[in-house]
């Protein structure tokens, strides 16, 4: 009952210091009297002890950024098997390669590194997309170490308290052009990955806005066998900058409700129907890009002068196979600007 009243109370506090000025337009007292604040609320909200305080709880956990552990270690000591991790690989129209991953967990740069150098698979690739939407996880070192096999930094790329991971130098994997997929379902160490990939690679970052879930978590318990995670520090980026709290805006914002995504990413490569549309809108974000900038009038250029050289290198040119139209169409965007990307290096 004690432990009650105590969330009870820091709930009221809150409330008498975040709502007051709100309502009343002044500075709250230092010298509120918490008691008589509950007794108001739940007086005035006609609440029993019970849901009163299931609602306090919950608006603590939300307010500061707290969440419950559901059998996930904070600390990413779990080691989940290579097929848990990437849910999803294929080889695109164009040679464009395709990840999906669910958790970014300590399992997954060994199983990324393993794909990657999969020769069967990966020969004569054009470009990469690593699909992040829905993929949570709390392993910030596994994070760090995915992100290493494709940033050229020997320094630290990620940091948080008294830990880094340094980039993979000379030795990285892949240095092709690469979009990353989020979503307001990518959270936790999937969203710092999504961070540390648009600042050392410049790729951009295609959908929806993340969960905001990001962050350096200590895990606490409570008396009733509850076990918190409560944030204590901010992820640092390569350059030292913090990790701004809250959801981290994409690049090219592409909106698609929930249920529909979901579908498109247990099935992506499904076709569109001749005179099919997705009915989806797309429009650009305002976070900007780290390394690379160009515009789509750059890419238009770069595809048509790879176009011209490739007509006149020979007279007889075979007819293309018609490529897949994907319904997906965050991930048709982010083909497009793969390709594109490819397109304009080469031109260079």
């Amino acid at each position: 009952m004690r432990e009650t009243l105590r969330w009870i109370e820091v709930l009221a506090l809150f409330l008498a210091l975040f709502l007051s000025p709100r309502l009343q337009g002044d500075t709250p007292s230092s010298t509120t009297r918490l008691p008589e604040l509950i007794q108001v609320l739940r007086t005035h909200l006609d609440l029993g002890s019970a849901e009163f305080e299931a609602q306090a709880s919950q608006a603590l956990i939300e307010r500061f950024g707290a969440r419950p552990v559901q059998g996930i270690s904070t600390a990413g000591s779990t080691n989940s098997p290579a097929q848990d991790l990437i849910a999803r690989q294929e080889r695109l129209d164009g040679g464009i390669l395709y990840l999906r991953m669910s958790r970014v967990d300590l399992g997954l740069p060994a199983a990324l590194r393993a794909a990657l150098n999969d020769k069967t698979w990966n020969t004569n690739a054009s470009g990469l997309v690593l699909d992040l939407r829905f993929a949570s996880g709390d392993s910030l070192p596994a994070a760090g170490e995915t992100a290493s096999l494709f940033s050229d930094r020997t320094e630290a790329l990620l940091h948080w308290g008294s830990n880094s991971i340094p980039g993979s130098g000379a030795q990285r994997l892949w240095s092709l052009p690469m979009a990353v997929l989020v979503n307001h379902r990518t959270e936790g160490a999937a969203e710092a990955l999504a961070a540390v990939l648009r600042q050392e690679t410049g790729s951009p970052l295609i959908g929806q806005a993340t969960a905001g879930r990001h962050g350096v978590f200590r895990e606490v318990g409570l008396g009733d066998g509850t076990r918190l995670q409560v944030p204590v520090g901010r992820i640092r980026l390569g350059d030292g900058s913090p990790l701004v709290a809250g959801p981290i805006p994409p690049d090219i914002r592409i909106l698609i409700p929930e249920n529909t995504e979901r579908g498109f990413v247990k099935n992506p490569t499904a076709a569109l129907k001749p005179n099919g549309t997705n009915g989806m809108s797309g429009s650009m974000g305002s976070a900007p890009l780290s390394r690379r900038k160009v515009t789509e009038a750059d890419l238009v250029r770069a595809q048509r002068s790879e176009a011209n050289d490739s007509t006149t290198e020979t007279h007889t040119v075979e007819k293309a196979a018609v490529p897949i139209r994907l319904a997906d169409p965050v991930l048709a965007r982010a083909t497009d600007l793969v390709r594109g990307l490819t397109a304009f290096q080469k031109a260079r």
